[in-house]
């Protein structure tokens, strides 16, 4: 889901010079790591740098998927009744 998501080039760059400091630093900060598709993750957690346009640009396309599961509280409360 996370290669899906589009960014503007700023938020990127940005990002990446954020990133890489981290990377440079992972022998130093072992809890951090990159996965194969090279997302930074801290422990079980994806990483996301203290950017307010780009977390908000990161929720909205999230939220916006079509993979989204996330049943209203009246579904679920039937599903549950049943």
């Amino acid at each position: 889901m996370i290669a899906g998501i589009k960014v503007e080039e700023e938020i990127i760059r940005d990002l990446e010079r954020e990133i890489w400091t981290i990377v440079e630093n992972l022998d130093k900060q072992v809890e951090f790591h990159l996965d194969d598709d090279h997302v930074l993750w801290q422990d079980t957690m994806l990483v996301v740098p203290n950017d307010a346009s780009l977390r908000e640009a990161l929720l909205t396309e999230a939220h916006s998927s079509p993979f989204l599961v996330h049943p209203g509280s009246t579904k679920m409360y039937h599903d549950l009744k049943q």
